[in-house]
């Protein structure tokens, strides 16, 4: 910076110095003084020539506005030469300089405001605009000149060119702009993390996410332990070392994070390492999303897999042993008829029986736990899937159930294993509710509704009935949202749930053409009260089989085709207890044959009871479009152990005129043969 300084001492005194001097002493001082002028003459020039040297430019404007010097260094600034500009304004618009603050660009000049403070400037932004339209950029370093009276003669400058710089600067700044618009605004949360686990920085999403402000952070340097798991730190330290060794992005970092809200959020990280000029790690981005459902639906995918895979080989199982049972349930029935009623051996049998319907209402459960998917509707007792599914919930739980169910309910059309999954949610519900203990209850009823009485329900007969818990209720604002896939005001992503249950009841139960209702008060309780319709209206009873069941086929004669030869002795000779002509087969093809031979002779078959399965053989459904296309007027029986398969559910669809589910009793093949013969459904 350039500073004020004196001028020599004039010449005028030594006029009157002369007049004391000899020539002699007189000669001797002008020689001297001329010899000073010549060495002042010779710095003068060897000072403009170094100035002349400075690559930043250099202008003195004497007191007067005019431009007394410009350098080298100005003139390539400029764009004038020394002669245009010595002599001229210093303000002339073709170079007029203006200062810059932060009010904007002031006309102003710097020179101006130094003759009247008489005071330094340093480092002060200017412009220059250019006669060819550039626009220049200064920093500017100016001092008064002064003489040896401390007046200002003149005012020097240094002038230096930062147009480039500023124009990087404004890059730089517009590119911070955008950094900060981009993470500010981006989905995707975006922390900046110090080597040691401070964060310094976070945008919106960050925060969105996990509930914490960049100055919770900031002020309480622990936080991110607490907030990132000690699996996280641990990876943390590994991810540092890698950066260490050289890698300066490391993908999915998994961190398992407490929200501030108590939730688990599961967030996928990538880590960016930033270096400085030298390579040096200064500090990472991280850049993370919020994995939560997805890896939640990752685990129910696997879940789906590994149910599906288990009902596959308990459908099997169900099968085979209901295959199993049948053939014992038929010889149990035969065997009764040997032996007078009353009798020990009798009571044996019947108790043998009994045992019988237990290993069948066993398969049906294990197949009722396994399954989803579409409904498989069978009439079945609202009252019993209630206390089924009731119970096997609170088994070994704090919570005793009031069940209010009627005697006289109506059975319904519903897909039991599916029902269950629904009393077995909204029972949950209800004891994370009352996690002191207490009591449910669970109740039915028989309703009529009438035309948009309650919609969306149809007119019709429904059995109504609910699960009521008297625990710490919900929300008003919550109620709406409660069947809202995700939504949950449990701890989501924990153990607690994901917000799935209940919208998976929905679905369940608009898929039974029912409805799904919610009540609750804050503090007192909540109900769920369910819609389904009715079968017909008729009460479901479990009727006993009669002591004997007499045989009324009166000549029918039976087709009965199955690929187990116990089957065939044991189902052939109870339908020839029911006084039917029976003939068996172990394959369609010889049944086909079989049925060909009857059509020729003039003794059709009446009815062909068929596996489903068969070991080696084409598939039932398969089976019946080859009867179908050959003798059109044929009816079919299909029958088999999977009891949960469509094409027993819904046999009409397939050509088939009834379905019976193994195992059956005595009492149950004779009504079912004697509505398919008298023309009615199944």
């Amino acid at each position: 910076m350039l500073r004020g300084f004196r001028l020599p001492a004039g010449l005028k005194g030594l006029e009157n110095m002369a007049d004391n001097l000899s020539a002699d002493t007189l000669q001797l001082q002008i020689g001297n003084l001329e010899e000073k002028i010549a060495r002042l003459e010779r710095e003068r020039e060897l000072g403009l020539q170094m100035l002349g040297m400075v690559s930043d430019g250099l202008m003195i404007v004497d007191r007067g506005g005019k431009i007394a010097y410009i350098n080298a260094g100005m003139e390539k600034i400029t764009g004038y030469a020394k002669d245009e500009m010595i002599g001229g304004d210093y303000a002339d618009p073709r170079w007029k300089i203006r200062c810059v603050s932060e009010q904007g660009v002031e006309d102003d000049p710097v020179f101006g405001w130094i003759l009247q403070a008489g005071r330094p400037l340093a480092e002060k932004a200017c412009v220059m605009d250019l006669d060819d339209g550039r626009k220049k950029s200064f920093s500017i370093d100016a001092a008064p000149l002064v003489d040896p009276s401390g007046s200002i003669i003149a005012i020097a400058a240094l002038i230096r060119d930062v147009t480039e710089q500023s124009r990087l600067s404004e890059e730089h700044q517009e590119m911070k702009d955008v950094y900060r618009r981009l993470t500010q605004y981006a989905d995707e949360a975006i922390l900046r993390v110090w080597p040691d686990g401070r964060i310094s920085y976070q945008n919106e999403a960050a925060e969105k996410i996990l509930g914490f402000s960049l100055e919770d952070y900031l002020s309480d340097s622990s936080l991110a332990l607490r907030v990132f798991h000690k699996n996280f730190v641990r990876d943390w330290m590994r991810v540092v070392g890698d950066v260490s060794s050289g890698k300066d992005v490391l993908k999915n970092i998994v961190a398992e994070c407490t929200a501030r809200d108590g939730r688990t959020v599961i967030m996928e990280f990538t880590a960016i390492a930033v270096r400085d000029p030298d390579g040096r790690l200064l500090y990472f981005e991280l850049l993370g999303r919020d994995v939560t459902v997805r890896r939640y639906m990752e685990a129910e995918l696997a879940k789906a897999q590994k149910l599906e895979s288990i009902g596959l080989l308990a459908g099997g199982i169900a099968h085979d042993f209901n295959n199993i049972l049948t053939s014992v349930f038929g010889s149990l029935a035969l065997a009764k008829m040997d032996v007078s009623p009353g009798s020990s051996v009798y009571e044996r049998l019947t108790a043998a029986e009994e045992h019988c319907v237990r290993a069948k209402n066993l398969t049906r459960k294990l197949l009722a736990y396994s399954r989803g998917g579409s409904p498989l509707r069978r009439t079945a007792s609202i009252a019993s899937v209630l206390r089924e599914a009731v119970g096997f919930t609170l088994s070994g739980k704090n919570i005793r159930c009031a069940y209010d169910l009627p005697d006289d309910l109506w059975a319904a059309q519903i897909d039991e294993g599916q029902m269950h999954q629904v009393v077995h949610s909204l029972v949950t519900n209800a004891v994370e509710a009352m996690p002191q203990g207490g009591v449910i209850e669970v109740g039915a009823a028989n309703v009529s509704l009438r035309d948009r009485e309650i919609p969306p329900l149809a007119a019709g007969n429904y059995i109504r009935w609910y699960v009521r818990d008297h625990g710490v209720g919900i929300s008003p604002d919550h109620l709406k949202k409660l069947f809202d896939p995700y939504f949950t005001t449990k701890q989501m992503g924990s153990i607690k749930g994901m917000g799935l249950g209940l919208a998976i009841c929905y679905t369940i139960v608009k898929s039974h053409e029912g409805m799904i209702f919610v009540e609750s008060t804050p503090g007192e309780g909540t109900t769920f009260t369910v819609y389904v319709p009715a079968s017909n209206g008729d009460k479901q009873e479990d009727k006993p089989a009669p002591e004997r069941v007499a045989g009324t086929a009166g000549g029918h004669r039976v087709l009965l085709v199955d690929d187990e030869q116990i089957l065939l002795d044991v189902t052939g000779s109870m339908l020839k207890h029911l006084g039917y002509d029976v003939a068996t087969a172990t394959s369609h093809e010889d049944a086909l044959n079989l049925y060909g031979g009857a059509m020729r002779a003039g003794r059709p078959f009446s009815l062909i009871i068929m596996d489903l399965t068969m070991r080696g053989d084409e598939g039932g459904e398969t089976a019946i479009r080859r009867w179908l296309a050959a003798y059109p007027g044929v009816k079919a029986l299909i029958s088999s152990g999977y009891m949960n398969d469509p094409v027993i559910e819904e046999y009409w669809k397939y050509g088939f005129v009834g379905a019976m589910v193994k195992p059956y009793s005595l009492h149950e093949l004779k009504n079912t043969l004697e509505k398919i013969l008298a023309g009615k459904n199944n």
